[in-house]
């Protein structure tokens, strides 16, 4: 029954996204199609600008030519068999788990061009698991709201100001009492966040544009711990970030863009294994991001990217999401390259290597760390004047601190497909992908391997005035 009313739900919005709206990540859709190639094509949604790449509100009004309507529709289904567990007496058990993801936003931008932009966002996630050995339902719900303003202060200079809210709630449903696993847990967790930047940018001459940004961010978690005191290394927290962007464009066929970013954030938490005691420490961070594309000849261009804290969750195996209901935020270092080469005016194809690690140095050993690689392959295809088709594959291994473990922790592949469509002048776009995940991975006290399906489709609308 459940996934009747998912299809009829995805079927309604995907006919009320034709007439309601995203800014910034509406057409994600095509690049999911293409295998997740996020380097090297640069689509509308992922150009290296002081919006797309850095988030600076100053970059706004020229992220655009006009006013917009978007809208985005995410739904992801996954399915796992044969799961162990070691019961009383340590009896071998297996069981199923799966879980439904919905992720829908839409937007609209207003702008008179040369002038002044604002532009409003809501996005909603709910995220449901069916845990089926200890009978229970995990649901995280984070409702969102993103605003932005942009304005021209003179020729050469922008201004803008943004700001979010999140509003996390994660709860356990249909919790057996007599379960010894959730002893001492309390069954629902709120966070509240909000975000605030101001941005300025300044194009120094035709070729480069700087850009500066501070941030601030308050976290507050209204309701917790997840499970026993000792697991609550999520606290109340406020944070300012202080940004410098550069972009540069040297005859449409170097493009490189870089931000670096200084961070203090004030924590208040809760020792280890102290029930009562709480304190509040700062901290002090540094960031590096870049990325860069240069065209080699009119159909070969080849780009690099390296972001060295990055937050990630791919490194959660399937089984993250039930055990643990807590949001895990991990950050990596991010290095990736890769090339695209026009073979004909119709057909584009593109390869990229990723590579992201947590792991930290520490004396002459490391920190206990994971390293995930992809190499993603993608292809896209003009049938017709505005109309597209696509498809990709993206092979992923996950290893946790390989140094010392000597086996692949995660192996997936991953099959992408979809569409796109793009009438004559360009005021309506449509984006359609599918993808398919099969992935294999270990449980933490097994060798033996676990397998689970994905299947991930999305839509994606704009409408241009």
């Amino acid at each position: 029954m459940r996934i009747y009313k998912l299809i009829w739900l995805f079927i309604l919005l995907s006919i009320l996204s034709s007439c309601i709206c995203s800014h910034a990540n509406a057409t994600k859709s095509r690049l999911s199609a293409m295998g997740d190639l996020s380097i090297v094509i640069e689509d509308e949604s992922n150009m290296i600008n002081l919006w797309d790449f850095t988030g600076n509100p100053a970059g706004f009004l020229d992220d655009e030519k006009g006013s917009v309507l978007r809208g985005d529709f995410v739904w992801d289904t996954f399915e796992i068999s044969d799961l162990h567990n070691f019961g009383w007496y340590s009896s071998l058990s297996t069981f199923k788990a799966d879980a439904d993801i919905l992720d829908y936003r839409v937007a609209g931008a207003y702008r008179e061009i040369d002038n002044f932009a604002s532009g409003i966002e809501v996005n909603y996630f709910l995220h449901k698991a069916d845990y089926k050995y200890f009978n229970y339902e995990d649901k995280f719900t984070s409702p969102k709201m993103l605003g932005v303003f942009s304005k021209k202060l003179d020729s050469s200079t922008s201004f803008g100001i943004d700001f979010s809210y999140v509003e996390e709630k994660r709860e356990l449903l249909d919790n057996p009492n007599d379960n010894i696993l959730f002893i001492g847990l309390n069954r629902s967790q709120r966070i509240k966040d909000f975000k605030t930047e101001i941005g300025v940018q300044r194009r120094l001459s035709p070729e480069v544009m700087i850009g500066t940004l501070l941030g601030y961010d308050w976290f507050k978690l209204e309701k917790g711990p997840h499970m026993w005191d000792y697991y609550n290394y999520i606290s109340d927290s406020y944070s300012f970030w202080l940004s410098g962007q550069t972009i540069v464009d040297i005859d449409h066929r170097l493009r490189l863009g870089m931000e670096v970013i200084f961070e203090f954030k004030n924590e208040n938490f809760r020792p280890v294994m102290e029930e009562n005691e709480k304190s509040r420490e700062n901290y002090y961070f540094s960031y590096v991001k870049f990325r860069g594309i240069y065209d080699l000849t009119e159909k070969l261009k080849v780009g690099l990217f390296y972001f060295d804290h990055q937050l990630f969750d791919g490194f959660l195996i399937p089984t993250s999401y039930y055990v643990f209901p807590i949001p895990y935020e991990f950050t990596v270092r991010h290095f990736g390259g890769g090339c695209s080469y026009q073979i004909d005016e119709r057909i584009l194809v593109g390869v990229e290597y990723h590579l992201r690690d947590s792991s930290q140095p520490y004396g002459n050993e490391v920190i206990w760390g994971d390293k995930i690689t992809s190499l993603n392959l993608g292809v896209e295809g003009k049938l017709t004047e505005g109309c597209f088709i696509r498809s990709g594959f993206v092979r992923t291994e996950l290893r946790i601190n390989p140094d010392y473990y000597k086996r692949r922790e995660t192996r997936e592949n991953t099959f992408t497909s979809g569409f796109g469509y793009q009438p004559s002048g360009g005021k309506f776009i449509l984006e359609f992908s599918y993808r398919y995940a099969y992935k294999k991975f270990k449980e933490f006290y097994s060798d033996d391997d676990v397998t689970s399906d994905q299947n991930i489709f999305g839509l994606s609308l704009k409408k241009l005035f």
